[in-house]
Formats: structure tokens, sequence, C-alpha cells
């Protein structure tokens, strides 16, 4: 049901010197935006390449929340592209695994989405979205 990985993602405290130090280790394709959420907050986030993947670097997460406790600075989580994610929400929920939070839709440069954040036992937080017609 998993299809590749689409990105891997970070909290940053300060979101211009990310971007600096990643052009500075190489990274190319660097895409500032905002993603804009159905309750009309807006976050600012970065997107880059770095070697074959794609980083996403954010100073604040849209799960953040929801989560028991402070969300760390560093790597956050991994994201995973799915065909339907209904279904594949659909097909945890089964196994007696459920999103922390989504689905949900979300817009921005990229495109529209719609994702769900789950979080393993020991805390490890990943993504699946599906990419929406535009």
């Amino acid at each position: 049901m998993l299809k590749d990985l689409w990105n891997v993602a970070g909290k940053v405290t300060d979101l211009e010197a990310e971007i600096r130090f990643f052009e500075a280790c190489g990274a190319t394709h660097v895409v500032r935006d905002v993603v804009s959420h159905p309750n009309g907050r807006q976050d600012a986030f970065a997107m880059l390449r770095l070697g074959q993947e794609r980083v996403l670097l954010f100073p604040r997460a849209v799960y953040e929340s929801e989560l028991p406790a402070p969300l760390h600075y560093g790597l956050t989580h991994i994201v995973f592209e799915v065909d339907d994610l209904e279904a594949a929400v659909s097909d945890y929920a089964s196994s007696g695994v459920r999103p922390f939070w989504g689905p949900q839709e979300v817009s921005a440069g990229f495109g529209r989405r719609r994702i769900a954040f789950f979080r393993s036992p020991s805390g490890f937080i990943f993504e699946i979205e599906q990419p929406l017609a535009q």
C-alpha cells in the first residue's frame, strides 16, 4: 500500500539559517512556501533536495498540538505517498492503528494533499499522503 518515500521532515529554529546550511551542503531545488490549513492557519516551510531525497523544513509541524509532549527540533517524521489515503487509514484501523492527526486536506505550492499522521508506541511519527487533483 505504501509507495516510495516522499520526504523526510525536520523542525527548525531558524528556517533561513537552515536553508543556507543545506545549500552549503549541496541542496538544490529550494522552495519556500506556506501551507494553508482548513482552519485558516498558515505555516511557513521550505522544501529542498538533498541528494535524491526531498527534505521538508518547518518551524511548526501541523500536528504539534496533538502530541503529548513538545516536539523536538531536528528530524521529526517521514512521509510515504499512497494511492488511496482513506483505504490506507481503513486498513490500518482494522489492525488497531489510528491516526493521531488527520485525515486532513492541506495545500501549498506542492499542490493539494490529503494527509494523516501516525505515532508508534515509542514515538516514531510517520505520515501518509495522497496527492489530489488540482
